[in-house]
């Protein structure tokens, strides 16, 4: 077993060239679109970049001063003595890769967290900074439920680690489609960008599918994996153009907030906040089920999947 040193330094590594790295990426597919295709997203992109900025400039001092600061304070009382053995890196990559696709089911599934998540889909390209996209108000969230790692015994930078692989990995699979998409055989290992590019598609089929950011293994054991069965559509159902900055962070607030307030009973005003988006309070149905039936109708539908 390493020295606990050595994973410091990796992870010293990892951290330091990670900044550079979505630079590169960035740059390098906006240089590659622009010349061969002779097309870029420009105002989405400037969205996505700002959007990226401002989040990352309050998350990183949430999860500085508090976040990282309550992992270690939890890890104190851990249950186990785990300590950085093989088991625990096995042990805390697979709950983490869990821990990731529940809560990102919940962030689709629970419509107060998709007013949060819905940024991230309201764009209508695929490329690199897409996944720089996120909601400034989404502060910590459901990221409390990694506190989970901490109280069985995994080391904080076990945690750590796995959290800045994630971001290498999840920059690449954001990058367009015209310069990679599918990956024969590591696309059984590991969510490639065709996976993820379907998870951002509003094509009804791609409705709920390919939660996972690393691995796509829970989508497969639950039942939410989806192969590409014809070129995915980006965006949402409600949003099929390009929205400002503002717009984008605002929108599904808006459209919460009025549900809530035309609707007269105080459980139903309750549950529009906790049901998933598109649920209405006539409705008996699953939301999968209710989306797709109300859209192969040709009616309006409130959600923004």
């Amino acid at each position: 077993m390493a020295d606990k040193q050595f994973y410091e330094n990796i992870f010293t590594l990892l951290k330091t060239w990670l900044p550079y790295y979505f630079a590169i990426l960035i740059v390098g597919e906006a240089i590659y679109l622009l010349v061969k295709f002779k097309k870029i997203y420009y105002k989405e992109t400037t969205v996505n970049l700002i959007t990226g900025f401002l989040s990352i400039s309050i998350q990183a001092v949430i999860k500085t001063f508090f976040f990282a600061g309550l992992y270690y304070n939890v890890y104190a009382h851990r249950i186990w003595e785990l300590g950085l053995t093989w088991r625990a890196w096995v042990l805390g990559f697979f709950l983490y890769t869990f821990l990731q696709f529940f809560t990102h089911l919940l962030y689709h599934k629970v419509r107060l967290f998709w007013c949060l998540h819905e940024v991230h889909h309201s764009a209508i390209s695929m490329n690199v900074t897409t996944g720089l996209r996120t909601s400034i108000f989404d502060i910590v969230a459901l990221e409390m439920s990694y506190l989970l790692l901490p109280l069985i015994g995994i080391d904080p930078l076990v945690y750590f680690m796995l959290y800045v692989i994630n971001k290498f990995w999840g920059a690449f699979i954001h990058m367009n489609e015209k310069i990679v998409d599918r990956i024969p055989f590591v696309e059984y290992i590991l969510v490639s960008p065709e996976a993820h590019h379907i998870h951002h598609a509003r094509n009804i089929q791609y409705l709920d599918k390919n939660y996972g950011e690393v691995i796509p293994w829970f989508d497969k054991i639950f039942g939410t994996y989806s192969k590409k069965t014809e070129e995915p559509l980006y965006g949402t159902l409600k949003i099929k153009e390009e929205i400002g900055f503002w717009e984008a962070q605002v929108h599904e607030f808006r459209a919460l907030w009025k549900d809530v307030k035309t609707t007269p009973k105080w459980k139903h005003k309750i549950a529009y906040f906790f049901m998933p988006p598109g649920w209405h309070p006539d409705d008996k149905t699953q939301m999968t089920s209710y989306i797709q039936k109300q859209y192969a109708k040709g009616k309006r539908v409130q959600a923004g999947f």
